[in-house]
């Protein structure tokens, strides 16, 4: 074999070692995001897609972004008929603390919802817009386990100095 060929095969195996690295690559990420999932107890079925954060002024469904919350659980959704919503939390509302605790990396929304039992009745510290609530709820029973409290909502986490790119949904916690 000629130099030049020989180099001109090198360069091709370089090239479909990176392509297959890529793929591999890729498809090595999505199944370890599964197992992670499946790892903290989440459904690996109903993937979500991340969501791009608009640079706009606004929120979702037009609700201005809080400016003064450190850290917390954003709103993302709010269940009909669930304790959350009898208590009249909204989407866009970013849940700061519970019963004092403050929500952060150490303590999420879920952990602390799940310390919980079915009828206690807990005070959320929610910032919606520039104005801070302080809101009872009465916590209800999961539909999957009635020993396991359930606030009835679907939320993103918010951190101090980070501006997430994209929207983790977490099932209703």
């Amino acid at each position: 074999m000629s130099t030049r060929g020989a180099i001109l095969l090198a360069i091709g195996m370089l090239v479909l070692g990176l392509i297959l690295g890529a793929v591999m690559g890729g498809a090595a990420g999505y199944l370890a995001a599964l197992n992670t999932r499946a790892a903290v107890g989440q459904s690996a079925a109903p993937f979500t897609v991340p969501q791009f954060r608009s640079p706009l002024p606004f929120g979702p469904r037009g609700v201005p972004p809080t400016t003064n919350a450190v850290n917390g659980a954003r709103v993302d959704q709010v269940t009909a008929d669930s304790p959350a919503a009898k208590a009249g939390l909204q989407v866009g509302d970013v849940i700061t603390a519970i019963d004092g605790t403050n929500i952060d990396q150490n303590h999420t929304l879920a952990s602390l919802i799940q310390a919980k039992k079915p009828g206690d009745t807990v005070k959320l510290s929610v910032t919606r817009g520039n104005q801070n609530l302080t809101l009872s709820v009465t916590l209800g029973a999961s539909s999957q386990n009635s020993s396991t409290a359930y606030l009835g909502v679907s939320y993103s986490p918010v951190f101090s100095g980070t501006t997430p790119r994209f929207r983790f949904r977490y099932p209703n916690g």
